[in-house]
């Protein structure tokens, strides 16, 4: 494992809601367990915390990260000089309101979220059925399936600035599109979501439609789940399917070192044994520049990439 010496004055803070870690392992904290550390990882387990750390790093000019469940995250590098900083099992609240509302925290993992709507009569998130990751992170790139994204159904989102200052916003405040929030820009907080009441025939069979759906993708083995985002055909303003496209390049199965294209749905990229992020960013940047060369589609990243521009990659 890497080992640096890291100075900051995030370890002068005396806070039983605030656990730091040096040179942290980050294999357990992504769902692609690729081999990168971290200089520092912050877990806050309270807002005041929260705020202290981010007041800290904007002082220091540190580079920063907020880390969800880490579904949908490559690190592109081996070494990340900067903050990680993951919310704790404080943040996992979550309450029935009136109106077929439910408030819950941005930590609480999606299933659980799942579960707890349907547990109060409410409906509406089986798109999210088999969608990894926690309510923040979900937020953050407004994930979901098809056509529908969780910001679809915020009332109301909170959220702590880079400067600790926390704000709400209806969903009428902030900007959001297929596979991407404004929201990214800040600490998700909490999150009052609109639902309706739960009709148990329709919910089960969205459940199974959007599992069905998903039953070639790669589960078993460490991935980020889509790499890219569907495209439009420029020439046809179609939908086109990123996965059927890299799999009529001729792609799958495609390995750089431990990175692979994914033999079952080829918008997946798995970790068969202790990929870097440099290998996966390799193998991503040779993965567009093949499609869009026989196709002349380009290809626009749904995972979120952390320390590193794609175009800054070498085949090595």
């Amino acid at each position: 494992m890497i080992r640096r010496t890291t100075k900051s004055s995030l370890f002068e803070i005396n806070d039983p809601a605030l656990k730091l870690s040096s040179n942290f392992d980050l294999t357990s904290k992504t769902s692609m367990k690729m081999s990168a550390v971290a200089a520092i990882h912050a877990e806050v387990d309270s807002p005041f915390a929260l705020k202290k750390v981010l007041r800290t790093v904007k002082q220091e000019e540190r580079p920063t990260f907020i880390l969800g469940g880490g579904k949908n995250t490559l690190f592109a590098t081996s070494y990340f000089d900067g903050v990680v900083v993951s919310l704790g099992r404080s943040f996992a609240a979550r309450e029935l309101h009136a109106d077929n509302t439910i408030r819950v925290g941005a930590s609480l993992q999606l299933p659980a979220l799942i579960n707890f709507s349907r547990e109060c009569g409410l409906m509406g998130l089986e798109f999210l059925t088999m969608v990894p990751g926690t309510v923040g992170g979900a937020l953050a790139s407004n994930a979901g399936a098809g056509d529908e994204g969780l910001c679809d159904y915020v009332k109301r989102v909170w959220v702590m600035a880079r400067d600790g200052m926390i704000h709400s916003f209806s969903k009428n405040d902030f900007h959001y599109e297929y596979r991407h929030s404004a929201l990214r820009d800040y600490v998700i907080l909490e999150a009052e979501l609109q639902l309706r009441p739960l009709n148990l025939p329709e919910a089960e069979r969205r459940t199974n439609d959007f599992r069905n759906k998903k039953t070639n993708q790669p589960y078993h083995i460490p991935s980020s789940g889509c790499i890219f985002k569907n495209p439009k055909d420029p020439r046809t303003g179609a939908n086109v399917s990123a996965g059927k496209l890299i799999d009529d390049c001729g792609l799958k199965n495609y390995s750089i070192r431990s990175a692979q294209v994914s033999q079952g749905h080829a918008n997946f990229i798995v970790n068969n044994g202790s990929s870097s992020g440099e290998d996966f960013l390799a193998l991503i940047s040779l993965v567009r520049d093949i499609v869009h060369h026989k196709t002349e589609i380009e290809l626009d990243l749904e995972v979120q990439i952390v320390g590193g521009p794609l175009n800054g990659v070498v085949l090595a």
